[in-house]
């Protein structure tokens, strides 16, 4: 059953989807759901729920700030044509993310800010026995979320 985690990975995704790369001739090729075991054909992309806080305001409600973990994998073949993808997604997914601070009204908001920002970093990764250069984006969030009583 999804949650508030999977339709925030699912909409991100469906953005990373959408980036637009340095060649108008090449795109994602995927970016599923859900982390995947092998690696697909480059370029794609990977979501998970890195990590997280949650705070107790009071008995009727909890904050919880996921951090969701968004990798790009691209190819080492053309290192040069790799970075013109890298440079370009470093600039458009997050302008993308930001028309989209709801994730489509899955959370009450991406927290970015300056004291606060998106961060991203790149690195060589292994992914399925298979070398790839990544792009990693730590994306947080914001919900309000009704405490559950046990008994």
């Amino acid at each position: 059953m999804a949650n508030v985690i999977d339709n925030a990975i699912s909409r991100i995704q469906d953005i990373a989807l959408a980036t637009s790369l340095s060649s108008t001739d090449r795109n994602l090729k995927s970016a599923p759901d859900y982390p995947i075991e092998n690696a697909e054909p480059f370029p794609f992309s990977v979501a998970y729920l890195g990590g997280g806080e949650a705070m107790f305001t009071n008995a009727t409600i909890h904050h919880n700030f996921p951090a969701i973990h968004v990798e790009f994998h691209f190819s080492r073949v053309r290192l040069e044509d790799t970075y013109k993808d890298i440079n370009a997604v470093a600039i458009d997914f997050p302008a993308r993310l930001a028309k989209d601070p709801t994730l489509d009204g899955n959370v009450t908001t991406v927290l970015a800010s300056q004291d606060a920002p998106i961060t991203y970093t790149v690195r060589p990764m292994d992914w399925g026995k298979i070398q790839s250069q990544m792009m990693l984006f730590v994306i947080p969030f914001k919900t309000l979320q009704a405490p559950v009583s046990t008994a």
